[in-house]
């Protein structure tokens, strides 16, 4: 005896499909599966997820806590102070200020209360994502002419592993930009019915105050419309008069007004960004040398960065990725397995080797075929759908050096047009071979895959984080504000040294403060006035007695006790820069330290007595992979420069560290390398 047999099943659809049955069934649906999102899911005022979800939230809550008249409304990291008492910003303004706006309206009202701003920002992105989803079914039910098939492909779309995963990631560049591109959609779809530009030009502009992803979506749309119009004005003219009306159909044309509106809009925004950020650094440096210049450089790939990174570029890593990413997109979470969330919370998929993945591959690119081949069977839409469908990629492609990245999965989600499109396509192929009962069945099914997806993402490794730990940091952080008088101190909140979940995270728990800088470390700069660590030394007395995971230490006294480890024991490794090893830590030091000193990248590989002591991730290459840069945990005083990295917990055999360079051609050079055995170290 089945649980759901066929015959209620078959009854229930066919109520469903009665004409009697409201019209405001779908979007009740709708509403209803989207609630299940808010419901469901880890503590919203935590700030913890796995790494790039707790770091892209911490450091754009501390943007949009930096966000004011006393900065001329500049939009920065952190507010840094150097030797001479010069400040500097560490700016972000290459993303426009309406998405931080919007989180700053969010979280002002709650003052101090941390865990109610992280609370009040995560619900602002779930809005966020559920009034994306709400978009898309409009524009759909415009498109497909049915309810209910809007409904079941939005539902379908939004209910994948990327689109769950980040949509309580408190971004910019994530849920708001979705919502801004649903927004363009929508408006898109009004105007190719109605002949609304005026309304389609307003939300355009509207939504590249809130994100840069609208021009992946604005570019296919100009583009198609642009060739439909000169087509139309070719047909049934002379050959020598084809020319001149191409012409004047394309300078006449909505969709070039719409482009050359859009592309100034946006030009104005930067202008304005560019110009805040020179003036906030006291015209000192030319416009081309301004951070925000030099990232968009580098997205861009104008002036890639010779960072590692890319190897992601290369073929057939890149297409393989944004494959993997559309395959992933139009699978619900509901029947992903679980590799995927492992993958997720690890690293790219380019390096990660379990061969199941390629079977998401395979789906990506099966899905992204039959959604174009269905276009060829539209009718009146086509513009729309293809649209859609190619944004995801009119996005990637241009900006891979950026969307490549092994920690900007969630770009991912801007993949979610080939679902939409896929499905919608497929359920008004299936409605003319069927009966309307069936579809109105498939809604019904939809709401609870997407329901299911929505409480097993809840319950996953990728937004389930132990209550307590959230609790002890957000009572260790305001002991730790009470000690250092909010806001007077100067403070480096990057030097935790073993802490790997982002210093992202500690600089929005302090900001408001003045930090030392920690890019551009010179012999001359001003030491901080205190230490954070997440490892408790008991030769020194914490400033925070009661703290459980972050104690913090006067300067002067932990400057004082790691001088005296140098002093009493030898290095066992003499080279660029002298190693220790102390309490399972190991100790970088280099007397008369320059920049040039610091600016190379160290590497760390930790080989285990046993293998089995990896974690996951790590197993396939054999060795656990530390490296570090200088500036993420270091210490720079009296012309010493000072790296402190904590080693595992488990028995260690040998390390393998030192520092290298990349080169043009992509080749690494090792600058110095050596071998240290504990075991032998110990005796």
């Amino acid at each position: 005896m089945t649980l759901f047999p066929m015959q209620t099943l078959k009854t229930a659809a066919r109520r469903l499909a009665s004409p009697t049955m409201p019209r405001l069934a779908p979007p009740a649906l709708l509403l209803l599966a989207l609630s299940s999102v808010l419901l469901f899911g880890g503590d919203r005022g935590n700030l913890y997820r796995y790494d790039v979800h707790n770091s892209m939230s911490a450091k754009n809550l501390a943007i949009a806590e930096n966000l004011s008249p006393e900065h001329h409304f500049l939009m920065f990291l952190a507010h840094t102070l150097d030797a001479d008492g010069k400040h500097t910003y560490e700016a972000y303004n290459r993303f426009p200020i309406g998405s931080y706006a919007l989180i700053k309206l969010a979280i002002l009202p709650f003052g101090d209360n941390l865990s109610a701003k992280i609370y009040a920002a995560r619900m602002l992105m779930l809005l966020c994502f559920a009034a994306a989803a709400i978009l898309a079914y409009l524009a759909l039910r415009r498109i497909t002419s049915n309810r209910w098939i809007a409904l079941t492909a939005t539902l379908l779309a939004f209910s994948s592993t990327y689109c769950l995963a980040y949509s309580d990631m408190i971004s910019n560049e994530a849920v708001i930009d979705l919502f801004a591109v649903m927004l363009v959609f929508h408006a898109m779809t009004v105007f190719e019915q109605e002949g609304r530009f005026r309304q389609l030009i307003i939300k355009a502009c509207a939504a590249l105050l809130l994100g840069w992803h609208v021009y992946a979506l604005l570019l296919p749309f100009i583009a198609f419309g642009l060739m439909r119009e000169i087509i139309k004005a070719r047909s049934s003219i002379s050959t020598l008069c084809q020319l001149k009306r191409s012409a004047l159909s394309l300078l006449r044309s909505r969709y070039l007004t719409l482009g050359v509106v859009a592309l100034l809009f946006g030009i104005s925004v930067l202008t304005f960004n560019f110009t805040n950020e020179y003036f906030a650094l006291n015209r000192e440096i030319p416009l081309t040398e301004l951070s925000s210049f030099k990232s968009m450089m580098h997205r861009t790939g104008v002036e890639p960065r010779l960072d590692g990174n890319d190897k992601y570029l290369l073929w057939p890593a890149f297409p393989e990725l944004q494959f993997y990413r559309i395959g992933t997109m139009t699978l619900a979470y509901a029947f992903s397995p679980s590799y995927v969330s492992e993958v997720m919370t690890t690293i790219n998929y380019v390096d990660y080797p379990g061969s199941p993945l390629r079977l998401f591959v395979i789906l990506g690119i099966a899905a992204f075929g039959a959604s174009l081949i269905g276009l060829l069977f539209v009718r009146g839409h086509t513009i729309l759908l293809a649209a859609l469908a190619l944004s995801g990629f009119c996005w990637a492609l241009p900006m891979r050096h950026n969307t490549a990245l092994p920690n900007h999965n969630f770009e991912s989600i801007f993949y979610i047009g080939v679902g939409l499109t896929l499905f919608s396509l497929a359920l008004m192929c299936l409605r003319k071979l069927s009966h309307e009962w069936v579809v109105r069945a498939l809604s019904v099914a939809a709401l609870l895959i997407f329901a299911f997806s929505a409480l097993r993402m809840s319950q996953s490794n990728i937004v389930n984080q132990p209550p307590e730990l959230h609790k002890a940091i957000m009572a260790d952080f305001e002991s730790i504000r009470k000690v250092t008088q909010y806001g007077d101190a100067i403070f480096r909140e990057d030097l935790v040294p073993g802490y790997r979940r982002g210093h992202n995270v500690f600089i929005y728990y302090l900001t408001g403060r003045i930090r030392l800088n920690s890019e551009n470390i010179v012999p001359s700069a001003r030491p901080p006035d205190f230490i954070l660590m997440s490892e408790r030394a008991d030769e020194l007395a914490t400033l925070t007695p009661n703290n459980r995971i972050l104690f913090l230490y006067e300067w002067n006294d932990y400057h004082k006790y790691i001088s005296e480890i140098i002093e009493a024991d030898e290095p066992l490794i003499r080279s660029d820069f002298d190693v220790w090893l102390n309490d399972n830590n190991l100790i970088y030091v280099k007397d008369h330290c320059r920049e040039d000193d610091i600016n190379n990248r160290f590497f760390l590989a930790v080989h285990p007595a046993d293998e089995n002591d990896l974690p996951n991730r790590y197993r396939p290459r054999g060795f656990h992979n530390l490296d570090f840069n200088f500036e993420g945990q270091a210490i720079q005083h009296d012309e010493r420069c000072i790296a402190i990295t904590p080693l595992p917990d488990y028995h260690i055999a040998r390390i393998h560290t030192g520092q290298f360079i990349r080169r043009a051609d992509g080749s690494y050079q090792h600058i110095w390398e050596s071998e240290i055995h504990p075991a032998e170290a110990a005796r």
